[in-house]
């Protein structure tokens, strides 16, 4: 049964558009609303991709990174703050945490994105030589 589990975990890690879009239809589903679906689908991949970028970075290039993803993430948090602060009188809480997961989903997206691709490139190289 763990060996179960640690299988479906890894998919999970490995895949994490399979919990987009699983998460995106089941919101769908629930709300009847794209936008909602789609912002709800975004902030549960945003954790898992938090846990996904160091590791496919740490399989293809053996450099580990959950430091500088850490730091990065705090200082684009700090960034869209300063932000939110010039443009708006009063903060909202709320509404800012979710500008900054949201920033951070499509950067850490795009940032597996091309991992995805190097590692790609990286294999068939390989298998060529």
């Amino acid at each position: 049964m763990s060996n179960l589990f640690q299988v479906i975990i890894s998919f999970l890690l490995i895949f994490p558009i399979a919990i987009f879009i699983v998460v995106y239809f089941v919101s769908r589903k629930l709300n009847k609303k794209t936008t909602k679906a789609f912002g709800h689908a975004a902030d549960v991949t945003t954790m898992v991709l938090f846990f996904a970028v160091p590791i496919a970075v740490q399989s293809l290039f053996k450099v580990e990174i959950v430091g500088f993803l850490v730091g990065m993430a705090l200082i684009i948090s700090v960034f869209l703050t300063f932000l939110e602060w010039k443009s708006q009188k009063e903060i909202e809480l709320i509404p800012l945490i979710r500008k900054i997961w949201r920033f951070l989903f499509l950067v850490l997206s795009v940032t597996y994105f091309i991992v995805w691709c190097l590692g790609f490139v990286f294999k068939v190289i390989e298998f060529v030589n």
